[in-house]
């Protein structure tokens, strides 16, 4: 987005995440869809099982205890030093 139309928009924050909400497929409407296609259910969450969050909801990788924001830079962090492959 650039950064004219972010500035032109002046959106609050629950107005924002009302947006994003939107664009979002809902669980229900995600189970409906497995079982209308005849889906398996969803795979667990890989960085649920294998990592810890803290108190301040930071990531904690189990074999050396980096603390990540995002689930996206653990499983980076997991591919380049540990060689593993998640999801």
């Amino acid at each position: 987005m650039k950064l004219a139309a972010k500035f032109a928009r002046q959106e609050t924050e629950r107005v924002r995440l009302a947006r994003i909400g939107r664009r979002r497929i809902s669980k229900d409407r995600e189970a409906a869809v497995r079982r209308m296609l005849s889906l398996p259910e969803a795979p667990p969450d890989t960085v649920a099982a294998s990592t810890t969050r803290d108190v301040d909801g930071l990531l904690r990788c189990s074999e050396c205890a980096r603390a990540f924001k995002l689930p996206m830079h653990w499983a980076r962090h997991r591919n380049a030093k540990h060689r593993t492959d998640v999801a």
